[in-house]
């Protein structure tokens, strides 16, 4: 499998790869739940994912996040590419990634964890994503995909550089959290801005 050293060498792929990174060594590897059984639960769990998804929208029409999303989707593809979960070290997250690579599709594209700070997390990559950069799934994609890019109230925006999507401030005069100048030196994963 592909090995990412360090969070930089991933943070260059992701900004300034144009072509897809290669699948990892042994190809993508096989789902243990047959499709008979996947697709009917992803069907089943779409309706709450759009019921959250509505409620979430519903509150924002009334407390607005600090920032707007402005732009639309490039489909480079690189947020299918590198998608980050935490390492399964209790039996919460193992049944998220179970859920996530058994069920959404999702697959590990490195074996060894990316230390970011104090957390690891495994890169991702989804077996769904067609050449062009579309999702052969669109109707059916997961929470995680229906929800990017992330704009919450706390914190900066999550935002991968170059996708086409762009985080602006509401209030034009006043931006809550600053960009800060890059540290050669430190080992924080800056792909989102």
């Amino acid at each position: 499998m592909t090995e990412w050293k360090t969070p930089e060498e991933l943070i260059f792929l992701a900004e300034e790869s144009t072509s897809p990174p290669p699948h990892p060594k042994g190809g993508i590897p096989k789902q243990r739940i047959p499709p008979w059984i996947r697709w009917p639960i992803r069907l089943l769990v779409v309706p709450f994912v759009i019921l959250d998804l509505t409620m979430q929208r519903f509150v924002r029409m009334f407390f607005k996040t600090p920032y707007k999303q402005t732009g639309a989707c490039t489909q480079r593809g690189n947020c299918c590419y590198y998608i980050l979960f935490p390492v399964p070290n209790n039996w919460l997250n193992k049944l998220f990634y179970l859920w996530n690579t058994e069920i959404n599709g999702f697959y590990p594209r490195d074996t060894k964890p990316l230390q970011v700070d104090e957390d690891q997390f495994l890169v991702m990559g989804c077996r769904y994503l067609r050449q062009n950069g579309s999702c052969s799934r669109y109707s059916l994609r997961p929470s995680i995909c229906r929800t990017w890019p992330q704009i919450e109230y706390f914190g900066r925006p999550k935002i991968l550089k170059g996708c086409g999507f762009k985080a602006v401030p509401r209030d034009k005069n006043f931006d809550p959290y600053p960009q800060q100048p890059a540290q050669p030196s430190s080992n924080k994963l800056n792909i989102l801005k």
